[in-house]
């Protein structure tokens, strides 16, 4: 049981990371394909930066340190209990 709950979350925790930068706000937008014309040239707004998910980097490190920290506390358990018996 203990397997599945971990494959389960493993997934689950995979499909966030992954799926973070499709869920960003705002995503891409295409513009029209008109525009004003100025000197008979069609002129466009700038494009807006793209979304390159680099403020999904301090959610990854909070992870690795969340596991770290579950994964020594474990540990620290196991050898604990084995101590006692």
């Amino acid at each position: 049981m203990r397997k599945v709950a971990f494959a389960l979350g493993s997934a689950a925790v995979q499909v966030l990371v992954v799926a973070g930068t499709a869920l960003a706000e705002g995503g891409s937008v295409l513009p029209s394909p008109g525009g004003e014309q100025v000197g008979g040239e069609v002129v466009r707004p700038p494009q807006p930066t793209a979304f390159t998910g680099a403020d999904i980097g301090a959610w990854l490190v909070a992870l690795v340190a969340l596991v770290v920290i579950g994964s020594v506390l474990v540990i620290a358990g196991r050898r604990r209990a084995r101590a006692t018996v």
